[in-house]
């Protein structure tokens, strides 16, 4: 007996849940732990992602599983998937290009560096940036909290679609009650500020693995120098950020694909399983590469350094000047 596209998504739901309350619970401890002065970029964008992906399990998978469960959600219920959905999912973009961005400008400082000292205010405004992405997450998708209603359906209401394979992709949609506003704002500018963030990723990505190439070929006076410990970091966050734009593309564009070009969701049963999966598939397995980040590494983001400097060296030891 094959089992049905409820208990496949509930399944799905549960397994996403589990996997990604480990991870990220572990990432932030990681990260956390390793916070010792003031808050850097990349650790303040580690734990933006938990949250996020925090967010999008323990909230919207949690929902789905309800749903899926057999209990029908109403109108609020079926907003608040919705918006959990979409917000997590660009924040996840968002904050994915901001890594990305930063660890292509410190690989680019190695491979090219600069004639000029770094700006010292850089940190303070990446910082912000943080913030300003938080903000305009929310002020983007608030239109869908507020303003969208959940339609009835003939299937609903006389109970027929209670068991429907895409009971909760038909049954829950939210829409506008203005047919402009929901194709200007909801099928287009909703769509752009995934798939320009996105493309712009892929390019960055695409650069730094030119940086590294190039890295890699580097010689100083045909004698090649090993790495210290902040190189050494730059070039693992590069490679990993490489490595989580491979993950959360093809993810995003699967999940894209289906839900704007399949006439059917319920042409199989497992079709809901799948969706949540790709929706939420990022979420789940990106803290493990970014735990690799964080642990993984000689400096064990820079807590390894940080205690190196913070060790009093004592005052009769005397150096040698071929230390």
């Amino acid at each position: 007996m094959k089992p049905s596209a409820d208990k496949l998504e509930i399944i799905a739901c549960a397994v996403l849940i589990l996997v990604s309350s480990v991870g990220n619970a572990c990432l932030f401890y990681s990260t956390s732990k390793c916070i010792t002065g003031g808050l850097q970029t990349s650790f303040l964008l580690m734990i933006s992602l938990v949250f996020v992906h925090l967010l999008k399990n323990l909230v919207g998978n949690t929902l789905k599983l309800v749903y899926s469960s057999g209990i029908l959600l109403d109108s609020v219920g079926c907003k608040a998937l919705h918006f959990t959905a979409a917000l997590t999912t660009s924040l996840a973009i968002w904050f994915m290009l901001h890594l990305a961005l930063l660890y292509h400008r410190k690989l680019y400082q190695i491979v090219h560096p600069l004639s000029r000292a770094a700006n010292l205010n850089q940190e303070k405004y990446s910082l912000k940036g943080i913030s300003a992405l938080w903000v305009a997450g929310v002020a983007v998708y608030i239109p869908v909290l507020v303003y969208t209603t959940k339609p009835e359906h003939p299937s609903s209401a006389n109970g027929t679609g209670s068991l429907s394979t895409n009971r909760l992709y038909m049954d829950c949609l939210t829409a506008f009650g203005n047919e402009q506003v929901e194709f200007y704002y909801g099928k287009i500018f909703l769509v752009l500020i995934d798939i320009l963030p996105l493309a712009v990723l892929v390019f960055v990505c695409l650069w730094m693995a030119a940086l590294l190439l190039e890295k890699k070929k580097m010689t100083y006076g045909d004698i090649w120098i090993g790495d210290d410990d902040s190189e050494t970091e730059v070039l693992r966050g590069a490679k990993f950020s490489i490595l989580l734009m491979l993950l959360i593309t093809p993810l995003w564009a699967s999940h894209f694909i289906l839900v704007y070009f399949s006439k059917d969701l319920a042409a199989c049963a497992f079709i809901p399983a799948v969706l949540t999966a790709l929706s939420s598939g990022f979420s789940a397995l990106s803290p493990f590469p970014l735990m690799l980040v964080n642990y993984k590494m000689k400096l064990v983001s820079f807590c390894g350094v940080q205690r190196e400097k913070s060790t009093p060296q004592p005052a009769d030891i005397i150096l040698s000047p071929y230390a």
